[in-house]
């Protein structure tokens, strides 16, 4: 066997086990992530998916968009169809209130229990200052519009 035989021997088993290990790696940082994904979410109906389609779509760049498709339909119902309406309701229960979020990178912190309610928890900023908060979306599934936005900020009496 000839120095150049041995050498492209090697250096493809250098290239093999740097692909073992790249795999491996990739398997272990996905399989956390996956097992953290809902395991069954209701589909969203026909117009709820066309709305949110298109607010994905309006999106700046490619790379966002790229990003909100990925998501599960409890994020895009809580971003495209409830944010708006917690935002309005936060605005007019606290004033100064200037952003809200719903759920948090835990994927349990948004239930779409079916395509007409989604529940969860989120955060509104008033004033500089965050307060956490239980909340129910009701949707209209026929309209894809949020029908009713109920909150209780963490610590009071009840949850929506």
């Amino acid at each position: 066997m000839s120095f150049d035989d041995r050498e492209r021997k090697n250096v493809t088993a250098r290239t093999i086990r740097k692909s073992a290990f790249v795999l491996t790696l990739l398997a272990a940082i996905s399989a956390p992530l996956a097992a953290r994904r809902p395991k069954h979410e209701p589909e969203l109906s026909a117009d709820e998916a066309r709305i949110v389609d298109q607010k994905i779509e309006g999106l700046r760049s490619e790379a966002d968009r790229n990003v909100a498709r990925s998501w599960s339909n409890s994020k895009k119902v809580a971003e495209v169809l409830c944010r708006p309406a917690a935002t309005a309701y936060w605005k007019k229960k606290t004033p100064g209130t200037d952003r809200v979020f719903l759920g948090t990178s835990d994927p349990s912190t948004l239930v779409l229990e079916s395509n007409e309610r989604l529940t969860g928890s989120g955060q509104y900023r008033s004033g500089g200052s965050w307060t956490d908060f239980h909340f129910t979306c009701e949707l209209n599934a026929d309209r894809g519009t949020v029908t009713k936005f109920e909150a209780t900020p963490v610590g009071h009496a009840g949850k929506p």
